[in-house]
C-alpha cells in the first residue's frame, strides 16, 4: 500500500461527508423543480376535490328542495320565528317571564342561526 493511497483512504470519509452535506447549485435547482412539480400536482388535486365537494353539496341542496313537504323543509325557520315571538312577548311583559323557556328559546335560535351559517359556508 502506497503512502498516497493510505492518505486518500484516511481522508475519504471526510470527503464523502462534505459531499453529502454540501448541495451544489445544480442539485438545488433540480430539487426546486421537483418540489414545484409536486406543489402543482397537489394544488391541482386540491382544486379537483374542492369542485367535487361543491358539486356534491349542490346536489344535496337540490334534493332537499325537491323532496318532502313544505313543513319538513321549513320546520327550523318556523320554530325560530315562534321562539323569537315568544321571547319578544316575554320581554315586553305580555306573557309572564319564564327563565327556563327563555333559555330554551334563545338556545334554539342560536343553534338554528349557527347551523344555517355553517350549512351555507360549506
Amino acid at each position: 500500500m502506497s503512502l498516497f493511497s493510505w492518505i486518500g483512504d484516511l481522508f475519504a470519509p471526510v470527503a464523502d461527508l462534505v459531499d453529502n452535506v454540501h448541495t451544489s447549485t445544480e442539485e438545488k435547482g433540480i430539487l426546486r423543480n421537483k418540489l414545484a412539480e409536486i406543489e402543482a400536482k397537489v394544488a391541482t388535486r386540491t382544486l379537483e376535490l374542492q369542485s367535487q365537494i361543491i358539486e356534491a353539496n349542490s346536489k344535496v341542496a337540490m334534493s332537499e328542495q325537491q323532496y318532502g313537504n313544505t313543513l319538513s323543509r321549513s320546520w327550523r325557520p318556523i320554530c325560530s320565528i315562534g321562539s323569537f315571538i315568544a321571547l319578544t312577548l316575554m320581554g315586553l311583559g305580555i306573557i309572564p317571564w319564564n327563565q327556563v323557556l327563555a333559555y330554551i328559546y334563545g338556545s334554539f335560535i342560536g343553534v338554528h342561526m349557527g347551523g344555517r351559517t355553517w350549512e351555507k359556508k360549506k
